[in-house]
């Protein structure tokens, strides 16, 4: 069964904290060790300004927002879903002092601004990605404050700890348990404090696409970010879209799926959608470097990047292709949403491309909404599916997903008869 979202009630602090979440988020059914590990051991002092970098759905920030008088924290997270639960659960438990923004570059924050920075990445952003907070996040904390980072030992702990010691001050352990440390380094004051080159953070990825040459821009925690995953080579190597298509790319990162179909779709209208504000920046610098953001169709950008949890960001628009390359440990609570709202956003006879690593599970979905499901590619590990949407009005869908539900059980008694 796909659940649509998830409740944790836990004590935090010494009181009882309630948080509502989704899935496709860090720790999404539980207060994960490291988050609890990480709020039992910051110290608040009154009147503080604290900075919760990365705050998923809220957990730290909430835990910390009424910890001592005179609180004012930041809640900042680079993907949209996050900054929505994290404001839900701001609501839900009655926090005040706690202002939840989405960003990922913390430019509109004043060096020196903040007494205690905390840090809880999840461990699939990468060790990459995470140095590249530190050294976003050291500028902004003032001389003498505390930046905390909770890491697992053998997941860069000693990495981030070393760095810490080096650009920002004294950094030390100061707990561990079950595999993870959290550590604190203190601002000191006799360190210079320069604007941290970021240039390191960031990378090119040049190939070849169905017979054009490509050259993308990336950075660290973006998938892929150093050369073209087969699965987003099979993928665009089999999508079939005509010049006239509406394309929509779900889960774009840098824009590689969505830059090749707007070469294919040479008059139609593509966009590109992803939930990280990361990976669009990426993604419109690309589309800029491609010289395809000039054009305008129906009034709106021909190609365009958007931060969009899925398909909010184009709610009542219909496509002729869905495409999307879900990220490897999604689950059915992310993928049976995907391929619902990709039918409900397709054109008559519109298709959708998913390039999957075990794919079994949700083919059963597809051919359960679609009527249809079919593998377009395989190669290595990964496979491509493709179903196409057979009805125009969303009552003939609903009659038709019954029918073909009904049809499918049949199939499936009859093999279990042996017949």
């Amino acid at each position: 069964m796909v659940k649509s979202s998830y409740e944790i009630t836990t004590r935090l602090r010494q009181r009882e904290r309630t948080f509502k979440t989704v899935g496709g988020l860090f720790s999404k059914d539980r207060i994960a060790k490291s988050t609890q590990l990480l709020i039992d051991g910051i110290v608040v002092q009154p009147g503080d300004h604290i900075l919760d970098y990365g705050c998923g759905y809220g957990a730290v920030g909430v835990a910390l927002a009424d910890s001592a008088p005179g609180i004012d924290i930041r809640m900042v997270d680079s993907d949209i879903r996050a900054v929505r639960w994290a404001q839900e659960n701001v609501r839900r438990n009655k926090v005040k002092g706690a202002h939840i923004l989405l960003d990922h570059t913390l430019d509109r924050f004043a060096d020196g601004y903040f007494n205690v920075i905390a840090l809880n990445p999840p461990v699939e952003e990468g060790t990459e990605a995470i140095l590249e907070m530190i050294d976003r996040g050291r500028p902004k904390l003032r001389n003498g404050g505390s930046f905390y980072v909770i890491a697992k030992v053998r997941k860069g702990a000693k990495s981030y700890m070393r760095h810490m010691t080096e650009t920002i001050g004294p950094s030390k352990v100061i707990r561990k348990s079950g595999g993870y440390w959290l550590m604190r380094a203190e601002r000191s004051p006799v360190r210079q404090v320069g604007a941290p080159d970021l240039s390191a953070y960031e990378h090119t990825v040049e190939t070849k696409l169905r017979g054009r040459k490509y050259t993308f821009c990336t950075r660290a925690g973006i998938f892929s970010r150093k050369e073209m995953d087969e699965g987003t080579r099979l993928l665009i190597e089999s999508v079939e879209i005509a010049p006239m298509n509406s394309v929509i790319d779900v889960g774009c990162g840098y824009g590689h799926i969505g830059i090749a179909a707007a070469h294919m779709a040479s008059v139609g209208r593509v966009v590109m959608v992803d939930t990280n504000a990361r990976a669009v920046e990426c993604a419109s610098k690309n589309i800029e470097t491609h010289h395809l953001h000039h054009a305008r169709k129906n009034n709106k950008p021909r190609v365009e990047a958007i931060v969009s949890d899925r398909f909010d960001a184009v709610r009542g628009e219909r496509f002729d292709r869905v495409i999307s390359n879900p990220p490897f440990h999604a689950g059915i609570d992310v993928l049976h949403p995907l391929v619902d709202q990709a039918y409900a956003h397709l054109r008559f006879h519109g298709r959708m491309y998913l390039v999957l690593m075990r794919y079994v599970g949700i083919k059963r979905h597809i051919e359960k909404v679609f009527g249809n499901c079919t593998v377009v590619a395989s190669e290595g590990k990964y496979t491509v599916l493709m179903a196409e949407r057979m009805t125009e009005d969303q009552l003939a869908a609903h009659d038709y997903q019954a029918k073909t539900a009904k049809r499918l059980e049949l199939r499936r008694g009859t093999s279990a008869r042996g017949f």
